[in-house]
């Protein structure tokens, strides 16, 4: 005979341990108490959650897991990076980084919300892997649990989430959002909204769903193009979420969040970093409440893409600032502990 499956504790949102430990009998308020243990307190023995009632904690023993990835290997990169290799309970495997900014005081974790990924991207090496599966919260916020307690042991302290790893993160934006609200929670990490970021190709109904989530975490969307033709050649994905079907989306997601939308702009040599391209950018964004991050492209083996010539893009960042459009250039961390 089978053995009864034990109940998830670790990752699920703060609501839906409450619904579901009143539906054994218990107090809605036992969730919070349980999340505080956990994730303030680091401790996961039932009966070391002095707290709670016996017949709770013995409960817990009994029928309740609390799942937390292994760290299979740490590398650490000359310019602060951090690279966590995760093995999950299934045995497989997923990245995620810590980026300090030390001058900035921010300390970012990337995480990843897919084990591999559908979309194809040219120039990404997850792409190239190919879709495995999707991550549950509990993997999601695993992931996040490791880096903030290894964050926390230089003395610093987590500020920033964002949803840049591995995978598309609204093609699994159920169990993202679930995600996101332990990293909101008081009684989880107590992030603000504004210090979690959301990275997606965009794809219209998932930027939707999160307007009816009553979430708002910051937005960026992958344009690495100023036209359709361009972008499809880097991403295939355009053909089926072309520019038409989610510009729009983005006033009206900036109203919602109070926050402009960030456009990433990957950038390769001779494919979309002319000043030719540089003029249809400012053509297709101007007057959105949007920035663009200027990101020259990363090598990854295999890919026949190169970075552009630094000049290119401090002409290309120019060109923006002098039309009018909030222009930054972002340097990838990393670079020599990435693959």
């Amino acid at each position: 005979m089978a053995a009864k499956e034990k109940k998830e504790i670790f990752g699920i949102p703060p609501d839906e341990l409450g619904h579901f430990f009143e539906s054994i009998g218990e107090k809605r308020f036992r969730a919070k108490q349980i999340c505080k243990w956990i994730y303030s307190h680091d401790v996961f023995d039932p009966m070391a959650m002095t707290d709670l009632p016996m017949a709770l904690r013995d409960w817990l023993s009994e029928n309740a897991k609390f799942t937390l990835p292994e760290v299979v290997e740490l590398a650490k990169s000359e310019d602060g990076a951090v690279k966590f290799l995760l093995k999950l309970s299934d045995g497989e495997l997923v990245e995620t980084v810590y980026i300090p900014n030390p001058e900035q005081k921010r300390h970012t974790v990337c995480i990843s919300s897919q084990i591999g990924c559908k979309f194809g991207c040219r120039f990404c090496a997850t792409g190239m892997m190919g879709f495995r599966r999707n991550l549950s919260s509990t993997e999601i916020v695993g992931q996040l649990y490791i880096a903030r307690n290894y964050i926390r042991d230089t003395g610093n302290q987590l500020t920033n989430v964002v949803f840049m790893g591995m995978g598309e993160p609204l093609d699994n934006l159920d169990e993202v959002l679930r995600a996101i609200k332990v990293m909101l929670s008081d009684v989880g990490f107590g992030l603000g909204h504004r210090r979690v970021l959301i990275s997606t190709i965009g794809i219209p109904d998932g930027i939707e769903k999160i307007i009816e989530s009553g979430l708002k975490p910051k937005l960026a969307i992958s344009l690495n193009a100023p036209d359709d033709q361009i972008r499809a050649e880097l991403m295939p994905a355009t053909k089926k979420y072309p520019i038409s079907s989610w510009l729009p989306l983005v006033p009206k997601y900036a109203e919602y969040s109070r926050r402009w939308v960030t456009f990433e702009y990957v950038m390769f040599d001779g494919i979309n970093d002319s000043l030719v391209h540089a003029n249809e950018l400012v053509k297709l964004i101007k007057g959105l409440p949007a920035k663009v991050n200027l990101i020259p492209y990363n090598e990854v083996d295999g890919v026949d893409l190169k970075p552009p010539d630094r000049r290119m893009v401090l002409r290309f960042q120019s060109y923006l600032l002098a039309n009018g459009i909030v222009a930054t250039i972002r340097y990838s961390k990393g670079k020599d502990i990435s693959g």
